[in-house]
């Protein structure tokens, strides 16, 4: 083809036809221009599907993560409504409302417990680090980025909660309370581990327990924490299930394209 064109060249300077070849000349220019501009527009579009193949392939890791957070936050908020309710329980025996019964110490360690979330973010780090937000639509970015600041928001209340437990709760249970820790409490894991124990356990003193108001405003500080993690749990799995879902659409037209 470049032969051929330099031939037609050629034969117009030959025969002294200076007006054609110039005209020729500028057309052939445009040509080579407009040969670049398809190049780089096919380049262009190759490195764009590129890039849109790249970012739904950080979509699929950020749903597998986000599938893992729904678990986690649904086995959390099964624990928490169970604490609620023991702390339900111990506040109304407080207020001597309901009498005092054999699970009381079960009660109390089981409000000692941590609780937290592990949130994978191995989706969302490798699409921002390879600058791929911009390749997914608007909406979606809006809701990936509201919900890992919504996790945070999350991890710095599990944080306060389990500051609460370490610094207040659990040193005022074990200094006063010890006695709670024998073969009689039903939770199961001191029920495995004092079941050979032959010392006799500790006797619950209710007229203590009761009259401890120190005890009481703590138990009540760790309902209020359990009840105000367990609507964090709850808004994290109804964000991540949006996000899934709109993950799953956007493949789904992908594919239909």
């Amino acid at each position: 083809m470049i032969k051929f064109f330099r031939k037609i060249r050629y034969d117009l300077m030959e025969k002294n036809k200076t007006g054609k070849y110039l005209k020729y000349a500028i057309g052939e220019i445009v040509l080579v221009v407009i040969g670049i501009l398809i190049a780089l527009q096919i380049n262009n579009w190759n490195e764009n599907k590129k890039n849109i193949n790249q970012a739904n392939s950080h979509l699929s890791t950020i749903k597998l993560n986000l599938e893992d957070d729904i678990k986690q936050s649904k086995d959390l908020l099964s624990i928490l409504q169970t604490n609620i309710e023991y702390a339900n329980i111990l506040l109304d025996q407080f207020k001597t409302l309901i009498p005092v019964d054999e699970n009381v110490q079960m009660y109390i360690v089981s409000l000692m417990l941590e609780h937290n979330i592990e949130v994978n973010k191995s989706g969302i780090d490798a699409l921002t680090s390879s600058n791929g937000m911009s390749n997914i639509n608007e909406s979606l970015q809006v809701k990936i980025l509201n919900y890992y600041r919504h996790i945070e928001q999350l991890k710095s209340r599990e944080v306060i909660s389990s500051s609460d437990i370490k610094a207040l709760y659990e040193p005022y249970v074990k200094e006063n309370y010890n006695w709670i820790y024998n073969k009689t409490n039903p939770w199961p894991r001191q029920t495995e581990f004092y079941k050979n124990d032959p010392r006799p356990p500790t006797k619950i003193d209710e007229k203590s327990l009761l009259a401890d108001k120190q005890l009481e405003i703590m138990v009540y500080g760790r309902r209020w924490q359990c009840i105000n993690l367990h609507g964090l749990y709850t808004k994290t799995i109804k964000l991540a299930e949006e996000i899934i879902s709109d993950i799953e659409n956007s493949n789904n037209t992908t594919n239909h394209d």
